[in-house]
């Protein structure tokens, strides 16, 4: 493996690991299908993600 690689990959893992590439899947999911209308925003995808998430507070 070469080294000078590691540290992208590992941020890569960590943003997927933690659900940030999230947003990103679904946009490109969207233009694959070519769902009809325009993708959410950013901020409704994220506001819909949260209302179905388990919160602790």
């Amino acid at each position: 493996m070469n080294l000078r690689r590691l540290p992208a990959r590992l941020w890569w893992y960590l943003r997927e690991l933690a659900g940030e590439t999230g947003y990103d899947h679904y946009v490109a999911h969207h233009r694959e299908h070519r769902t009809a209308g325009a993708p959410l925003t950013r901020r409704e995808f994220e506001r819909l993600k949260s209302g179905t998430a388990v919160r602790c507070c």
